[in-house]
C-alpha cells in the first residue's frame, strides 16, 4: 500500500539522516524495480539503465537532507531519475547531431490510423506485451515519459506532471499524442496501393 510505503520510507529517511547509513537500504529495496524499469524504457538500454538507476540513488543519498518528508519519496526520486534519463538522452542527441551528415533527418512516427482499425497484436501474451514494450520505446521522450509513468507505474495526472515537472494539461497532451502514436505503431500496414487500369505511364 502507498500510505505504508511513504511511512516506511519516512522513516528510513529519519534514519539516515540521523547518521545511520544503512538505513538507505530500505529505500534502495523498496524503489530498486520502479526506478530500473522508469530508466530502461526510457534510455532502451539494459546496461546504461543500470548506471543510471545506480546514480540516481546516489543523487538522491546526497541530496536526501533537502527532501520534503511531507510528499512522497517515489515522487522525488522518479523525477531524479527522469531527469537523469533526459540528460542522458539530450547528450546522445548531441553525440548523433555531431556525426549526422547535414541534412540528415529522424524518421517521423506513422501517422494514427482510422480508430476503428484493430491493433496488430500477437495472440500470445508474452509476445503481445514485448510488442507494446518495443512501440513504447520509439515514442518521443517525453511522450514516452508520461506513458510510463501513466500507464506503466499506475501513477495519476498529477503526480506524473510533477515527476515530469510540466503542467498538467501538458501531460494530458502528451499522453493523447502518445496514446495515438502507439495506435500507429501497433496497427497493421495498410493493403499496398493498385495500380491504375492499364498499368501505363501517362505521358
Amino acid at each position: 500500500m502507498p500510505e505504508r510505503r511513504d511511512s516506511e520510507d519516512a522513516q528510513d529517511i529519519r534514519r539516515v539522516l540521523a547518521g545511520d547509513a544503512s538505513a538507505f537500504r530500505g529505500l534502495v529495496a523498496r524503489h530498486a524495480r520502479r526506478v530500473h524499469d522508469l530508466a530502461r524504457r526510457m534510455l532502451r538500454d539494459g546496461h546504461e539503465a543500470e548506471d543510471a538507476t545506480q546514480q540516481a540513488f546516489l543523487n538522491a543519498f546526497k541530496a536526501l537532507e533537502r527532501f520534503d518528508l511531507q510528499r512522497p519519496f517515489r515522487h522525488w526520486l522518479l523525477r531524479i531519475t527522469s531527469n537523469l534519463c533526459r540528460n542522458r538522452i539530450a547528450a546522445r542527441k548531441v553525440r548523433k547531431d555531431l556525426l549526422r551528415p547535414i541534412g540528415g533527418e529522424d524518421a517521423p512516427i506513422p501517422e494514427p490510423p482510422a480508430p476503428r482499425e484493430a491493433l496488430d497484436l500477437p495472440t500470445d501474451f508474452a509476445a503481445r506485451q514485448d510488442r507494446v514494450r518495443r512501440a513504447i520505446e520509439q515514442l518521443p521522450e517525453r511522450y514516452r515519459l508520461a506513458v510510463v509513468l501513466y500507464y506503466v507505474h499506475d501513477l495519476p495526472v498529477a503526480d506524473v506532471a510533477a515527476i515530469a515537472e510540466a503542467p498538467e494539461a501538458t501531460v494530458k497532451t502528451w499522453l493523447h499524442r502518445g496514446r495515438a502514436a502507439l495506435r500507429g505503431l501497433l496497427s497493421p500496414p495498410g493493403p499496398p496501393e493498385t495500380p491504375p487500369p492499364g498499368g501505363g505511364t501517362e505521358v
